[in-house]
């Protein structure tokens, strides 16, 4: 071997055979690699942050009455590194003035915030101001992030009847086909007073998730941001002639698709024998004759022949007010007739996308945030999430003895995934 003009005898075998190998590694990396040199991914920089809790413009006035126009104090925050799957989270609390200051961060982080009102902050909001604290959830990306970040959060209230678990995708065991059937919600009286369900429809709104060649995200995206309202064409109206079916504080009314016990048709099936309302489609659907019928009032009848189905994909659920059908107004696109539930009527809308990749580029909105201001995507991988429900979560405290559900209007805080339990209080 030559070693500066001069000729260097190896006599060690050993030795001679590790460099032909590190000799011939390099040859081969460095054709491999068109003279390109191996260099370290950049270091991501060490920064400090300072957060600034405000309120959302829409909550002014509850932050007004509590006399946080400068910023919600006390805030309780959790940071969780969102790089390695073995991120430790940090639970920490914000100044009085509200802000909170990270030193020495590097990196992508997930940040969960809640500040909960106390008895007397509650009792400081003018009457109908239901408030019980505020939410935000945000990513810190320090590599591009400001010094200081405002962090807008958002009330959440009481709001009256809520959907407080949903099961309405279609289920489907090991080696059987899928079955659609055994769908339900759940509504629960998120107040302190009695609310009369007559009449109340329940439905299933517009949701495309899926940009397709024949029905792309351009047709139906007009329709999906129309702020006047939800359109849909599947959706039921609760009996009742006004008083006929109270619901107290605290309580829970399940609405089946099938009001039947499924698990002697399906392995992994319901039994939705005791739900209060089953979603009837008329002559030939199954029909529970000691359920209550939620009669079909939409513009199309459901081609299953059973009760109010969600698709498999995404999905929106909505509650309303009572309403004049003939009133609505309607729209032929996307080969169906529509029908607009207006903003007025509407209670409370749930917007989910599946967790299925098609290969095609999803849409990016459902509804108006008007209505959900962020949808969850949480469920839809098959087998693995048949057994499981969105179920919204509930306020670490109770009024009056009973829980709390949050909301904030934006499904993808407000719920979680569970084990299906229809029947469970809230």
């Amino acid at each position: 071997m030559a070693v500066n003009g001069r000729v260097r005898v190896i006599r060690d075998p050993f030795r001679l055979r590790l460099r032909l190998t590190v000799l011939a590694t390099t040859i081969v990396m460095g054709a491999c690699l068109g003279g390109t040199e191996l260099v370290s991914p950049p270091r991501i920089p060490v920064t400090s942050v300072t957060l600034e809790f405000r309120v959302d413009s829409e909550d002014a006035a509850t932050a007004a009455a509590l006399g946080w126009t400068n910023g919600i104090p006390g805030v309780h925050v959790t940071v969780t590194p969102a790089d390695t799957s073995g991120g430790v989270p940090r639970f920490l609390q914000g100044s009085d003035s509200g802000t909170l200051f990270l030193d020495q961060v590097a990196g992508r982080y997930t940040i969960d915030l809640e500040r909960w009102l106390t008895d007397s902050e509650r009792a400081q909001l003018p009457a109908g101001d239901d408030a019980v604290g505020f939410v935000a959830h945000t990513v810190l990306f320090t590599e591009t992030a400001p010094t200081q970040i405002p962090v807008a959060m958002v009330a959440s209230r009481r709001h009256g009847i809520v959907i407080s678990e949903w099961k309405g995708d279609p289920v489907q065991a090991a080696n059987l086909e899928t079955y659609l059937f055994t769908g339900y919600l759940r509504l629960y009286n998120n107040t302190d007073s009695t609310i009369y369900l007559d009449g109340f429809v329940i439905g299933s709104g517009l949701a495309s998730q899926f940009d397709y060649p024949n029905y792309p995200c351009s047709l139906y995206l007009p329709y999906a941001l129309d702020p006047n309202g939800v359109w849909a064409n599947w959706f039921h109206q609760l009996p009742g002639r006004g008083t006929d079916y109270p619901l107290s504080p605290g309580g829970t009314a399940v609405l089946a698709t099938d009001a039947i016990d499924h698990r002697p048709l399906y392995p992994i099936g319901l039994d939705l024998r005791q739900a209060n309302f089953e979603f009837y489609a008329g002559a030939g659907d199954v029909d529970n004759p000691d359920v209550p019928n939620a009669p079909d009032i939409g513009t199309r009848p459901n081609p299953a022949g059973h009760g109010l189905l969600w698709a498999g994909l995404a999905s929106v659920a909505f509650i309303a007010r009572p309403l004049d059908r003939s009133a609505l107004r309607t729209e032929f696109f996307g080969n169906v007739t529509w029908a607009r539930i207006p903003a007025a009527s509407l209670l409370d809308v749930m917007a989910m996308k599946t967790t299925y990749k098609s290969g095609y580029t999803e849409c990016s909105w459902l509804v108006h945030p008007r209505f959900d201001r962020q949808l969850v995507q949480l469920l839809g991988r098959p087998i693995v999430d048949d057994t499981l429900a969105y179920r919204r979560r509930a306020v670490p405290f109770t009024i009056n003895g009973r829980p709390v559900l949050q909301y904030t209007r934006t499904s993808a805080w407000d719920f979680t995934t569970a084990p299906r339990r229809p029947f469970a209080i809230p």
